[in-house]
């Protein structure tokens, strides 16, 4: 097998130590889940196994990468509305809430036919989550009995709603979110010509996750973090910090980045709680349940924006510098 580049894996180096021994010692197990939080790079790692399973030498990857290596096959939600003939799945499409039994199906009439490129195949399952009941029942069979050679990767992003049947025939890996000096190796993976001050602004936000650090990626979150910043140092007894935010995050070109801000808010509301007084902490953990609530609430209902983002700068206040907490006003003398 050829060297692997470790880059790909960073933070992840000992799952990868795991599989690279078990191909060396040609005990592979056939049932794997990869479960961690999304944006941890699981799906790369999937990839990456494929190539070592199916073509350690290299030569087929061009067809691994274009999803037309006939022993690779990947399920995932479909799409609402299957594109016309000749046509692939725009990147953007409208995809179903699960992963329904007829794919499951359809995947197993696969299994009875042997490997045809390689004496081995591999089956992807992103995410394992999304699988309706039956669909995950009828996976089930065929980890019970597995065709020989097929090897089941399952990207998992909550571990806890797969099947304790399922978790019990696989072998899982966790994923654990980067430390800092990691999230910035994978950022200069991806990245160029970003400024330091943007790139710490990701690694913030990324809370640990690549993914999600690159999502907020052209957003120029340094902004807003700084404005949140300022929240926390001084709060925002005259309205100027939440009127800045209104006009930057108002406009129909600026939707991207106020979804982003209500993304970001509730992290950033629990990555500070824990620099408070503990008289405050119980204040500061019910500001973060509401601020998940009215992100959650305005991003998928066009609530007032103007409206939205006041009551959650009332809610970042909480942070406030040696601002007065709840618990202390009411408690009696």
């Amino acid at each position: 097998m050829p060297e692997t580049d470790n880059s790909q894996y960073i933070g992840h180096d000992k799952c990868w130590a795991i599989v690279q021994n078990s191909l060396e010692r040609g005990k592979l197990h056939h049932g794997w889940i990869l479960s961690g939080a999304k944006g941890m790079g699981k799906a790369g790692f999937a990839k990456h196994m494929a190539y070592a399973i199916l073509d350690p030498n290299g030569s087929q990857r061009h067809l691994i990468d274009a999803g037309t290596h006939p022993d690779y096959h990947i399920v995932s939600r479909p799409p609402k509305e299957w594109p016309k003939e000749g046509e692939g799945i725009a990147p953007n499409a409208e995809l179903k809430r699960s992963i329904n039994i007829e794919q499951i199906r359809k995947l197993q009439t696969v299994l009875n036919v042997k490997p045809s490129m390689s004496d081995k195949r591999v089956i992807i399952i992103d995410a394992a989550d999304d699988m309706e009941k039956a669909a995950a029942n009828a996976l089930l069979k065929s980890l019970e009995e597995p065709p020989q050679g097929t090897i089941f990767i399952l990207i998992s992003h909550a571990s806890e709603k797969l099947l304790p049947t399922i978790k019990s025939r696989c072998q899982t890996m966790r994923f654990d979110p980067l430390s800092e000096e990691q999230m910035i190796a994978a950022l200069d993976m991806h990245l160029s010509n970003i400024s330091e001050t943007e790139r710490a602004a990701l690694v913030r936000a990324g809370s640990g996750s690549p993914g999600r650090a690159l999502a907020f990626l052209g957003l120029d979150l340094a902004e807003i973090d700084n404005i949140m910043s300022s929240i926390k140092e001084k709060g925002d007894s005259n309205n100027a910090l939440r009127t800045k935010l209104v006009k930057l995050l108002t406009l129909k070109a600026t939707q991207a980045k106020y979804e982003s801000f209500l993304r970001r808010a509730p992290s950033y509301i629990a990555a500070h709680a824990h620099h408070l007084p503990i008289e405050r902490l119980k204040e500061a953990s019910d500001a973060y349940t509401k601020a998940t609530s009215l992100a959650s609430r305005a991003i998928g209902v066009s609530l007032d924006k103007p409206a939205v983002i006041f009551e959650m700068v009332s809610l970042l206040s909480v942070l406030q510098t040696n601002k007065p907490s709840s618990y202390n006003k009411n408690r009696k003398l």
